[in-house]
């Protein structure tokens, strides 16, 4: 069989018959088939985890920045508290209480 195989190509065709036959040895029924077939599902379930965990990541993003805009409009309410007519003063909602 290597000697249908040019020169350069032999030693990994040599490594590639070894490794099948090694397989085979290991599991007479499917070979280095099984090996592919477990890798196979090995990726599609930390793919699946992966696309899980990114969701996560995105719903986990998205509730920080609102979280972090509702802040920023009660900084500005408190901040302009002054600007409505016969607002009272808004004390104490952004800022620590002052400890004596």
């Amino acid at each position: 069989i290597l000697q249908q195989i040019p020169v350069e190509q032999r030693r990994q065709a040599a490594d590639a018959i070894a490794l099948e036959a090694y397989w085979r040895v290991q599991d007479p029924v499917y070979g280095s088939v099984g090996v592919i077939s477990m890798l196979q599902r090995e990726i599609s379930v930390a793919q699946r985890e992966l696309a899980e965990t990114q969701a996560q990541v995105s719903m986990y993003t998205a509730q920080v920045q609102s979280q972090s805009n509702q802040i920023t409009q009660v900084q500005y309410l408190v901040d302009n508290a002054h600007l409505i007519p016969n607002q009272p003063p808004i004390h104490g909602l952004c800022q620590p209480p002052d400890i004596p």
